[in-house]
């Protein structure tokens, strides 16, 4: 029975389109497209078309007694590199209030300041016997490849970082092509087939209002880069650049991820109403901070953050987060030569897990794999990567490298509350035999004299498969905790590429069959007496938290950036009515009814 009573909702701009509908039309002058909203918020600005394709990069043979002379062309241009982005970073300051690029910058001179990159390009031009331009496109080229290979979206998503420090040490390089900053008009919507924070340097933030380009995706980097700046961005919409012109009007929703070219003074006036409600709502969520994440009714949701690297902590403990429910690993053995040591992987715990003041810090084992991994690895090439060597699987055939993780873990738990997080598991077998691993480097540890605590990190596996969900009441048994990977799942579940533009419409989190595979995990966990956190992209999004509540999951791991307007949504929730509109999600098998449903619960309709 339908309860039409209305409760507390965001405000008006979170009701302007309902999920399933879309609109591609021109009215008049009037254009209007959608793509993805990657970044929430509301512009209405001018346009700014950014070129960043680079002019033909020149190749060609030097002789040895150029050597000296080449590599240090290409030093200056890295120290020149450097300094820009100090200068953008500055401005980053300067513009916004908190201090979101700090880290993102940081893994930009890491690159820059003895890496492999820095390292490569020299050994290139040297024995290779060619200019600074040829070497840093063919050894950028060389490093983004083993990026681009890993089969997973945010991992393969950061080869742009690569590909911008390259272009940017180019641009450097050629002295034809050097830049002076670009003359951006007031309230500038850039638009591009693509921006990276290393495009940035030339940019004047104080300027920009937002971001739109004509690929990418939710995990690209100018999707990364908006949601740091807290600007609107809105990603894949192909033929913008053909029809939008520099000066135009233009107005992004980057919530719902529609663009207007050119758009009537109706549609002006109704979106000036719709972003100061946006800005009165996104100022309201900084009381949120020091709020507990509890439903209306006083149900405790915990709320952790996922990070990449050491340097996002500085963001992550300024939004007040329960712990952090994963911390990826893949970062420590990607751009360099070598394979990161017990000693090197434990100081980077032990400082993480120190500065988390006993809160938990979920590590996932590395899940690197597919066809191509880091040099280090050495595995074998494969047709289909999705389905290849990935995962615990590649980590159990790499024994050593799970053992120096385990070690390092084991180590850091001296410090405080570390869990281990086993990805891509589809049977008991794979625990088993990571159990197994693990209670060897206790004793290799003792037998050495090294500090292990008594009570042993806690031992979990991300749910990702159709299989571990099949299996779930075995696996939730040999297990402390489970994560639910919904990317992933989604994917295995419905056979669609996430990141394939021509299926992307089939990537549905509201499939019937997605919502009964989360309730058979939720109540294994249940059966089980163990927790289950969710650490997807449907954790970031606040419109799918209740139907996350009312499955039955109380902890949600995300980007730091989307946990105050999740928090707010929690706050606004009653378990009971999340729990009635789940069980009514769950009785229904047409993907178009389960829509219409969850539109009418985002609309203030309540099922009893």
């Amino acid at each position: 029975m339908i309860n039409s009573t209305k409760i507390k909702k965001l405000p008006v701009f979170s009701k302007r389109r309902k999920a399933g509908q879309n609109i591609c039309t021109i009215d008049g002058l009037e254009i209007v497209r959608e793509g993805s909203g990657v970044s929430p918020g509301i512009v209405i600005g001018r346009v700014f078309v950014y070129d960043t394709v680079l002019k033909s990069v020149p190749q060609y043979k030097i002789s040895e007694e150029d050597i000296p002379l080449e590599q240090q062309r290409f030093l200056n241009a890295v120290q020149e590199t450097l300094s820009q982005f100090d200068t953008i970073l500055d401005k980053a300051k300067n513009a916004f209030e908190d201090d979101p690029l700090s880290s993102l910058f940081d893994v930009y001179r890491h690159m820059l300041k003895g890496s492999r990159l820095i390292r490569g390009v020299c050994n290139r031009i040297k024995n290779n016997l060619i200019n600074a331009e040829a070497a840093v496109q063919t050894e950028i080229a060389a490093i983004a490849d083993v990026f681009e290979a890993m089969d997973d979206v945010y991992i393969s998503g950061r080869i742009e970082d690569i590909r911008s420090v390259g272009i940017k040490i180019l641009r450097n390089l050629q002295s034809e092509a050097k830049e002076k900053s670009i003359r951006l008009p007031e309230n500038a919507v850039i638009i591009s087939n693509d921006l990276s924070a290393a495009d940035t340097a030339l940019l004047n933030f104080k300027k920009i209002t937002g971001f739109v380009t004509t690929g990418g995706s939710g995990q690209s980097h100018a999707a990364l880069l908006a949601r740091s700046l807290g600007m609107p961005a809105i990603v894949g919409i192909p033929d913008l650049l053909r029809i939008a012109h520099t000066g135009d009007i233009i107005i992004i929703d980057g919530t719902y991820g529609k663009v207007i070219l050119c758009p009537t003074q109706e549609h002006v006036d109704l979106y000036r109403k719709y972003r100061s409600d946006f800005l009165r709502w996104k100022r309201s969520l900084k009381r949120l901070r020091q709020q507990e994440s509890v439903t209306s009714d006083q149900v405790f949701i915990r709320l952790k953050g996922n990070i990449d690297l050491p340097h996002e902590i500085d963001f992550l403990l300024k939004t007040g987060v329960d712990g952090i429910g994963l911390m990826r690993s893949e970062y420590m053995f990607l751009n360099r030569k070598d394979l990161p040591q017990e000693e090197e992987q434990f100081e980077i715990l032990r400082n993480i897990v120190s500065r988390m003041d006993g809160k938990p810090v979920t590590f996932r084992t590395i899940d690197a794999g597919g066809d191509k991994c880091p040099d280090t690895l050495h595995t074998p090439k494969t047709d289909n990567p999705a389905l290849g060597l990935r995962g615990i699987r590649l980590a159990l055939k790499n024994v050593s490298v799970l053992k120096t993780q385990f070690k390092a873990v084991l180590r850091a738990k001296c410090f405080g509350d570390i869990r281990i997080l086993l990805p891509m598991v589809t049977s008991v077998d794979e625990v088993i035999a990571a159990k197994t691993l693990l209670a060897e480097c206790v004793n290799e540890l003792r037998e050495k004299s090294i500090p292990v605590p008594e009570q042993l990190p806690q031992l979990g596996i991300m749910v990702e498969t159709p299989a571990a969900v099949l299996e779930i009441d075995t696996l939730a048994k040999n297990c402390d905790f489970l994560s639910i990977g919904t990317n992933d799942l989604i994917q295995y579940t419905l056979a669609v590429d996430r990141t394939d533009v021509s299926v992307s419409s089939l990537f549905n989190p509201l499939h019937p069959s997605i919502l009964k595979l989360l309730k058979k995990t939720v109540d294994g966990a249940k059966n089980a007496n163990i927790p289950v956190n969710l650490c997807g992209d449907m954790a970031s999004n606040h419109r799918y938290t209740a139907i996350l509540i009312g499955l039955g999951i109380r902890e949600l791991s995300m980007p730091a950036i989307n946990i105050p307007m999740v928090k707010e949504k929690i706050r606004s929730l009653n378990l009971v009515q999340a729990q009635n509109f789940v069980n009514r999600l769950l009785s229904l098998s047409m993907p178009s009814d389960i829509i219409k449903t969850f539109n009418a619960f985002e609309e203030g309709v309540r099922f009893d």
